[in-house]
C-alpha cells in the first residue's frame, strides 16, 4: 500500500513538473520583449506640396491606450510640418490625466500612461482645424521596435520602419 501512495505521489510530481515549463512558455509568449525607447524619430513626408507650395499640417499620435472621454481622442503633439519633409522624435513615455469630481466634491483622477513600446497611430490636421474632431487616419505601429520611421501625411497609412532621421 505504502509502495502504490509513493508510486503516486511521484506521477502527481511529475505531472506537474511537465505542467510549470508549459506555464513558463505561455507567460514568455504572451510577455512583450519591447521596452520603451528613448530617442525614436519619425521622417514626416508632406504630401500636399505642389509646385513648391505645402500646406501645413499639424501631426499628432494617438496612443492605443485610449479613454472614453466625451472631450475626443488623447493625442500627443508631435509637431508642425510647413515644408516638404520634418523629423520628429517621439517622446519616451506620455500621460493623459482624466480628472473628474466626486459627488462630495473631492477630485477623481485616472491617469493614462502610454509608452514607446505600446502602439501608436497618426493623425494629421490644419493647425486652424478643432483638435476634439481629430482621429488617426494610419495603422498602429510600436515605435520602440525601429530607432526610426517614416509616413507620408495625409495620405500615408502604415509607417514604415527606416533610419533615424535628425530633427
Amino acid at each position: 500500500m505504502t509502495s502504490l501512495r509513493n508510486r503516486s505521489r511521484a506521477a502527481a510530481s511529475f505531472r506537474s513538473l511537465q505542467i510549470v515549463p508549459l506555464v513558463l512558455f505561455a507567460t514568455i509568449s504572451c510577455s512583450s520583449i519591447i521596452e520603451p525607447r528613448s530617442g525614436v524619430t519619425l521622417l514626416v513626408t508632406n504630401g500636399t506640396c505642389q509646385g513648391g507650395h505645402c500646406d501645413s499640417l499639424q501631426v499628432l499620435g494617438f496612443p492605443s491606450n485610449q479613454p472614453n472621454t466625451p472631450g475626443g481622442f488623447w493625442s500627443l503633439d508631435l509637431g508642425l510640418i510647413t515644408a516638404s519633409e520634418a523629423c520628429f522624435t517621439l517622446p519616451r513615455t506620455a500621460a493623459f490625466h482624466v480628472i473628474g469630481v466626486r459627488p462630495d466634491g473631492t477630485r477623481d483622477t485616472t491617469t493614462f500612461t502610454w509608452t514607446s513600446a505600446k502602439s501608436l497611430a497618426l493623425g494629421a490636421r490644419p493647425p486652424s482645424s478643432s483638435l476634439f474632431q481629430a482621429l488617426p487616419s494610419t495603422a498602429a505601429f510600436v515605435p520602440a521596435s525601429a530607432a526610426g520611421w517614416q509616413i507620408t501625411v495625409p495620405a500615408g497609412s502604415q509607417a514604415t520602419p527606416t533610419s533615424v532621421c535628425t530633427p
